[in-house]
């Protein structure tokens, strides 16, 4: 037996995973829309972290959606209560909360003041593939809405996975989607990886994978060490690992 302390899912966390999956689900339909250039088209919209990490937001959304009402099903036996709480509380919504961290600090800095490092064939903000409302709704509200739910919906805790599973899962993320885009990519095709600041030659491509891990754990521990203060519907449940 192991002990889980969950928080029983507020209206607000409700709320909030709604109005995600709908912004985001918008914003992903918009984006996946856009024609991209040659040197991007043939691997498709798929190589795009954004378009990873807001797949990711979207299931975290319908998780969550899921859970809240399996929390108040009174039909809902305590051990799969117990389960669904952890898998959405502690798995789906981590994963999509750094990936999202992550995205947002990236994005935002180039796309405002170096926006030729981030889209091909892009030299001004003018002249952007889509408009700002799509942009916003994929690299801005998700983490907004995501940082909501975990801090300001009450149904927030401190995350059960510890910081060296963080460690082991952010890395292994990493690597698979450096092995991913080699897959996806051959540079003797023309074909070009989905930012421009990736198109390097070794070693300085995986050193820049390499600060990107250390920065997307790095957000999981901040969160960590800052975890929400509002935890007064705690309970405890148990179930069978």
């Amino acid at each position: 037996m192991s002990s889980l302390i969950s928080t029983k899912p507020t209206r607000f966390t409700l709320a909030l995973n709604t109005l995600c999956l709908l912004t985001s689900s918008w914003g992903f339909f918009r984006a996946t829309s856009v024609i991209l250039p040659p040197c991007l088209s043939k691997a498709g919209h798929k190589q795009f972290l954004t378009i990873i990490s807001i797949i990711a937001t979207i299931i975290n959304n319908a998780i969550n959606i899921s859970n809240y009402f399996i929390q108040n099903n009174s039909g809902s036996s305590p051990q799969f209560k117990a389960k669904a709480d952890f898998v959405s509380r502690h798995i789906t919504l981590p994963v999509s909360l750094v990936l999202e961290s992550i995205v947002t600090t990236v994005y935002w800095p180039l796309r405002l003041f170096f926006v030729s490092l981030i889209m091909h064939g892009v030299d001004s903000t003018a002249k952007a593939p889509f408009p700002i409302t799509v942009d916003m709704a994929i690299h801005l509200y998700p983490i907004l809405y995501l940082l909501a739910d975990h801090y300001l919906s009450g149904s927030g805790l401190r995350f059960k996975l510890s910081n060296k599973v963080a460690w082991l899962i952010v890395t292994s993320l990493a690597f698979s989607y450096f092995q991913y885009l080699a897959f996806l990519i051959d540079a003797k095709r023309g074909q070009a990886y989905p930012y421009p600041f990736l198109d390097l030659e070794e070693p300085y491509k995986s050193i820049i994978f390499a600060v990107v891990s250390i920065v997307t754990w790095g957000y999981y521990v901040l969160y960590q060490n800052f975890p929400p203060k509002n935890i007064k519907k705690q309970t405890v449940k148990g179930y069978k690992s």
